[in-house]
């Protein structure tokens, strides 16, 4: 007797449907950067004036602030990671995310001692650790392998844009209503981000209704009742793969349906510790991790150190300084180009072109020493350029991590079993993300301090050429290459 499909809720083929999952994604990660922004545009002037903090102190509980908030990030991603890979239905870690974030938000708008602030950093850290890892997480298990690239590069543009737009709502929202305003609007645009995770359909539940070959289109697999949703995605993968070796070169498979056979050798449950510690051990993940971390190490350098030498070089007020942001953020939106660059000529020639441009770009900027305006006219230029190298390198490379692993799982089945090892992978790089943020503002103002602009300039363009090195060694040449 077969068994019954329940009956589609409304609007299903539309909220199950990729766009408005990877929608939903964007959401989460400009939340993110929103929540970010507005919190770096307000804490200034909030810890003089209502938090009673002496002007000569704020830059030292604002360092510390984005320490704490980078530790936690480090130290929430294995949680993190535990949670996405345990939970079937992905809306479970983004609740637990948005909640921390929503906290953050209040702790932030009710606090007045310093060390609210770093209680609400705690939070935000938090969340963004389940951010990144659940949405990217999601995008894999939903999105082709041969779209996964612009797909990948539109989720992780939802925070360049938060952080671009919140400085400047967040300041004028500040100057004509007040402290309050700000952190009820922050609350607002996290109230609107759960309304879209909760109207998104996973693929998990998305198989409840459509029965065991899905009919969504969005990349659905089938789970029996008996069968976790790893070992369903394999026999998935037997069938669409025998369809292939029958001649039907269009279908594809998401990269979390490993198209194998599989034994009894590993039909077994590997720890969470040796999948993590088998990830660790590849030199194309680590390679493709420690780009990141040097990018984010770039990113919260320049967030460190740029508004202090304008402030000083060019005399410019905090608007003018926090425009010349937008000559880094605005390039963000080439995210989705980027990705699909990357997915036609490979994550080798894209993301090393990313750094190569950055590398050159942030060490050209040692020559900008003097107030005139040939100086602020290729300061703009190079800050551009900078963000160009920024975003060409970054999402080629959270791209590829998924590849990779979909080809690690195949050669070494004898560590993995029958499980994927995507979440555990993005749960490394949020923790690259994490450490980045803290190491960004601590090498940058220690050089800056001690060697000047040129030096610090140097040795930022030092760490961004040596993520050159490992890209070429160990990253396939090309798509065919993986």
């Amino acid at each position: 007797m077969e068994d019954i499909v329940p009956r589609k809720p409304w609007l299903f083929n539309l909220r199950s449907s990729k766009q408005l999952i990877g929608l939903a994604v964007f959401s989460t990660t400009f939340t993110d950067g929103f929540l970010y922004g507005i919190i770096v545009s307000v804490l200034p002037f909030s810890l003089t004036n209502r938090s009673g903090v002496p002007e000569a102190d704020v830059p030292f509980w604002t360092s510390i602030s984005l320490a704490v908030f980078g530790l936690a990030m480090v130290l929430g991603a294995p949680m993190a990671g535990w949670i996405v890979g345990k939970c079937e239905r992905r809306q479970i870690p983004f609740l637990g995310g948005l909640s921390c974030a929503f906290l953050a938000t209040l702790s932030f708008m009710l606090g007045v001692e310093p060390w609210m602030i770093i209680v609400a950093r705690i939070f935000q850290g938090l969340s963004a650790s389940v951010v990144y890892t659940a949405g990217l997480t999601l995008l894999v298990d939903t999105i082709e392998s041969h779209e996964l690239g612009p797909w990948i590069g539109f989720g992780l543009s939802g925070m360049n844009f938060g952080v671009l737009v919140s400085p400047t709502l967040g300041g004028i929202v500040y100057e004509k209503a007040g402290f309050y305003p700000v952190f009820i609007m922050g609350l607002g645009v996290v109230l609107v981000n759960l309304i879209l995770i909760l109207l998104m359909i996973d693929r998990a539940a998305a198989e409840k209704y459509t029965g065991q070959n899905g009919s969504t289109g969005s990349s659905s697999l089938p789970n029996g009742p008996n069968r976790n949703p790893t070992q369903s995605a394999i026999a998935n993968g037997k069938r669409r793969l025998s369809t292939v070796e029958d001649g039907d070169p269009t279908i594809t498979t998401p990269l979390l349906s490993p198209c194998r056979e599989t034994s009894s050798a590993i039909a077994k449950d590997p720890s969470w510790w040796s999948i993590v510690g088998g990830v660790l051990r590849n030199p194309r993940i680590l390679a493709a991790l420690y780009g990141c971390l040097i990018n984010t190490i770039l990113v919260s350098a320049m967030d460190a150190v740029l508004p202090t030498f304008i402030k000083h070089t060019f005399h410019w007020f905090s608007g003018a300084t926090g425009a010349m942001f937008l000559n880094i953020t605005i390039p963000s939106f080439l995210g989705p180009f980027v990705g699909m660059i990357s997915d036609k000529y490979g994550v080798r020639l894209v993301s090393t072109f990313g750094f190569t441009l950055g590398t050159v770009a942030v060490g050209f900027l040692a020559l900008i020493q003097h107030d005139n305006t040939v100086n602020k006219v290729i300061a703009c230029v190079l800050l551009v350029f900078i963000g160009i190298g920024l975003n060409t390198s970054l999402t080629p490379l959270v791209t590829e991590l998924p590849r990779i692993v979909n080809v690690l799982q195949k050669e070494q089945p004898d560590i993995y079993g029958d499980k994927s090892a995507v979440t555990e992978a993005y749960m490394l790089l949020d923790a690259a993300f994490g450490a980045g943020t803290v190491l960004g503002p601590l090498l940058s103002e220690l050089a800056y301090e001690t060697l000047g602009w040129t030096g610090c300039t140097a040795m930022l363009a030092l760490l961004t050429a040596s993520a050159i090195v490992p890209i070429v060694v160990h990253l396939a040449p090309n798509p065919k290459g993986r």
